[in-house]
């Protein structure tokens, strides 16, 4: 009897549940309709303010793309700098004189030369100089000399140690060009002290 009643409680919970889940779904497919049902053509009010609405989203979503506007506005207040031709310009290389490659010199100093360009606009303001014991100047506890802001176009190399050979590279340095011209390449040469 236990069972019996119990089951008779199941069976009336799931038609219940069935009911109602039935309800549910009529009283949810009722209320949607698609915009043509709902907006006809010269219907009432409700379908002047969706339109209304709908085309005002429209214009929000069309005018939140402002970034060229913008971009007019900043450039006709601030102009864009307009870049120097003179200055991305990189110095030449230079053409190293003294000591010639793989001379010997005598000595704890000798005087490093080299010449610059005739042409003005690729003439460098500055030297950078290396002298080194390392032929590829990796090993900078190798370096005799690292100087980045040399004038004219000599430098005495010193502290050099008889049996030694050196190398040494000069690079024409203009700090006032544009970033990436402000630098040639190095020239690099070699010699030997005795």
């Amino acid at each position: 009897m236990k069972y019996f009643l119990a089951l008779c409680v199941f069976i009336l919970a799931l038609s219940y549940g069935a009911k109602t889940l039935a309800n549910n779904e009529q009283s949810s497919t009722a209320g949607k309709m698609t915009d043509s049902e709902i907006c006809k053509p010269n219907a009432d009010t409700k379908c002047s303010d969706k339109a209304a609405e709908q085309s005002k989203h429209a214009e929000k979503k069309s005018s939140k793309d402002w970034t060229h506007k913008r971009i007019e506005q900043v450039s006709a207040i601030l102009p864009e700098k307009q870049k120097n031709a003179e200055l991305a310009v990189r110095p030449l290389n230079v053409k190293l004189i003294s000591p010639k490659f793989l001379s010997v010199v005598s000595g704890t100093t000798t005087k490093l030369e080299w010449a610059d360009s005739a042409d003005d606009a690729h003439k460098a303001k500055f030297y950078h100089v290396q002298v080194s014991k390392d032929a590829g100047f990796n090993n900078r506890a190798m370096y005799v000399a690292d100087e980045k802001w040399v004038k004219g176009t000599s430098f005495e190399a010193s502290n050099l140690e008889a049996g030694h050979k050196y190398f040494w590279r000069v690079a024409g340095v203009n700090n006032e060009n544009d970033s990436s011209f402000t630098k040639s390449l190095f020239t690099s040469s070699a010699f030997e002290v005795k």
